[in-house]
């Protein structure tokens, strides 16, 4: 050996035993198995995704998710990318962010759309919506949200139902979508996605319950006098279909009282148009409105009081 090779390779040895280089290179311990710098990505996807599943498995998230992304932006074209990407939603669920979860979900299925984990993703999906549907705060710059998120749910719902229509979660996540806009007052959207799931799965069981619901959305909130009736028009119609079409449904007896209830407002605002008209001496316009009161609501409260004044009104009348 010469004598420039022989201090270069004492150089070499003294390097590998100093403190620094031990710390810049993998360390292996009995416990931890081979760990290296955070910086240091494994030769392979292979290798780098078990390695990080070895930090998930011990609980450690935190790592895990570090790891996992580094395999994702290293190899982001491998077939393992989509299993890393999948456990980093996995890794925030685990640590109690459920929002950001879901979007590591979502970002799964719709950048690795061919992933066996595509029907699993949904299913989790389902149930951080439902969560979140429920009330669960979600995180916010570390901490909790004062605040329930539900407008969340409507978030995940609704990409269920955009990512996976056909699936088993999808016609669920349809129903409960309806559910969400019901929670946070968007009765119109309400409306909406208990039609598309009606008109979507025809043959879904959830098809009675999701008619039951629209009536609900078509009657929160509806006509004081002077406001468009056309919400509560429709839930007349609506819970009158439902009786027609369920009669021995659960919710049929509920779908009767509620009936009898919108009944009795509905005629109630047609009294006071009717009224209206009478004390303004447009008599025609308000013994047309008595007279469809009692032919469109005979069992109300408000039939007999609108017959005694067009009766009151027949005698005025020429």
């Amino acid at each position: 050996m010469t004598h420039r090779r022989a201090i270069a390779l004492i150089t070499l040895i003294a390097c590998l035993s100093s403190p620094s280089a031990a710390q810049a290179a993998f360390v292996w311990s009995p416990q931890t198995g081979w760990i290296g710098p955070s910086g240091v990505v494994r030769d392979n996807p292979a290798d780098q995704l078990e390695y990080a599943k070895h930090f998930f498995d011990a609980k450690d998230y935190k790592r895990a998710l570090t790891e996992f992304k580094k395999l994702v932006k290293h190899y982001k074209n491998s077939h393992e990318a989509a299993e890393a990407q999948f456990y980093i939603g996995r890794c925030y669920e685990e640590m109690g962010d459920l929002y950001k979860a879901f979007v590591n979900y979502r970002k799964t299925i719709q950048v690795y759309p061919s992933t066996s984990r595509f029907d699993e993703v949904l299913e989790r999906m389902y149930e951080i919506g439902n969560a979140f549907l429920a009330g669960k705060k979600r995180k916010l710059l570390g901490t909790l949200s004062i605040m329930p998120a539900r407008d969340k749910a409507v978030e995940v719902f609704q990409a269920i139902v955009e990512d996976g229509p056909f699936s088993s979660t999808g016609e669920l996540a349809q129903y409960k979508l309806g559910l969400a806009h019901l929670a946070l007052g968007e009765y119109e959207q309400a409306v909406t996605a208990f039609e598309q799931l009606i008109s979507r799965y025809p043959n879904s069981p959830l098809v009675d319950d999701a008619r039951f619901q629209l009536t609900q959305a078509s009657l929160k909130g509806t006509f004081r006098p002077g406001y468009d009736q056309h919400p509560s028009e429709q839930a007349v119609d609506e819970l009158e279909q439902f009786v027609n079409d369920y009669p021995k449904s659960d919710l049929a007896p509920e779908a009767l009282e509620r009936l009898k209830v919108l009944q009795e407002r509905r005629a109630e605002h047609d009294f006071q148009v009717a009224k209206f008209y009478e004390q303004r001496h447009k008599l025609p316009a308000a013994k047309l409105y008595y007279q469809d009161l009692i032919d469109r609501f005979p069992d109300t409260s408000w039939a007999p009081k609108a017959a005694s004044r067009l009766q009151i009104l027949e005698q005025r009348l020429p």
